[in-house]
């Protein structure tokens, strides 16, 4: 079996997480026959090849587990393109395609979403590595939900990628406990308008609809790149530039057509700035 998953950009601005896109940068798992009888054996090539697990610790063979498929006996060869800690979704790419893999595995037919959000702890990113596309995700009355957006966003995006690290858990507790309803009403507003600018194809919209004021103030400090990235964007063709995720990566949001001259006007202000298009699939499973 065959598994690929996408990375992902959650928040998008003022969408805190429930918006996220899903982006065509791919883990790729191959899995077949443990070659030392009923051990588990993982390989990791790529990113983190050095600090993700090789026993039945690692991530995916955790959330294989987790879909009722066993992985004695197993061996699970990993390429990892999706940077670690970068606000990428790597963490959900893997999860999501283990999950994935696991229930087509053992043969089951159920919704991966919950067993996925189970494993990461919030639906954003999850649900774009598994639809694809652009999607909003929200915990209902029975769990958590996504729904894709129908269409596809009029934008293309660059990403910019520091070296620096940063952990999810730093950069959530630098959020407040609460906020100004002032500013949760700006939010807000922006978020609907966002969507609507998106669902609409009315890109012209997007330059106010990405402003926000719960999270990216706050992570700012710990995002140099972003003020960085947003102090070179006059004269190109862009509508603005957000926090990728948690951070420190920064999504730029580029007129149809720009992505890969935009990355190169913008190719010195960081270790690694990458035109990705949107990733029509989430999990492939061959």
């Amino acid at each position: 079996m065959r598994v690929t998953a996408p990375a992902s950009a959650a928040n998008l601005g003022p969408g805190f997480d429930c918006l996220a896109v899903a982006l065509e940068l791919r883990n790729e798992v191959v899995i077949g026959p443990a070659q030392q009888g009923g051990a588990v054996e993982v390989e990791v090539q790529g990113e983190g090849m050095r600090a993700a697990s090789r026993g039945p610790d690692n991530l995916f063979v955790r959330a294989f587990a987790a879909a009722g498929a066993d992985p004695a006996g197993l061996r699970f060869e990993m390429r990892n393109r999706i940077p670690f800690y970068r606000g990428l979704g790597s963490s959900a790419a893997t999860i999501s395609a283990g999950i994935t893999a696991g229930l087509a595995w053992s043969g089951r037919d159920s919704d991966p979403l919950p067993r996925a959000v189970a494993l990461e702890g919030h639906p954003d990113n999850v649900a774009a590595a598994l639809l694809g596309g652009l999607t909003l995700a929200w915990t209902g009355a029975s769990g958590p939900v996504a729904a894709r957006l129908e269409h596809e966003p009029p934008v293309d995006f660059v990403v910019a990628v520091p070296d620096d690290e940063l952990p999810t858990k730093l950069a959530r507790d630098a959020l407040p406990e609460t906020v100004a309803h002032a500013d949760a009403a700006y939010t807000s507003a922006r978020a609907a308008l966002l969507v609507a600018a998106l669902e609409s194809g009315r890109p012209e919209l997007l330059s106010e609809a990405l402003e926000d004021r719960l999270h990216e103030p706050y992570r700012e400090p710990f995002v140099p790149l972003l003020g960085a990235v947003r102090g070179r964007l006059d004269g190109l063709p862009v509508y603005g530039a957000t926090i990728s995720g948690a951070g420190p990566s920064v999504l730029v949001w580029c007129e149809r057509g720009t992505a890969d001259a935009v990355a190169g006007a913008l190719a010195d202000v960081a270790p690694r700035v990458l035109p990705l298009a949107v990733a029509g699939a989430g999990v492939v499973v061959q």
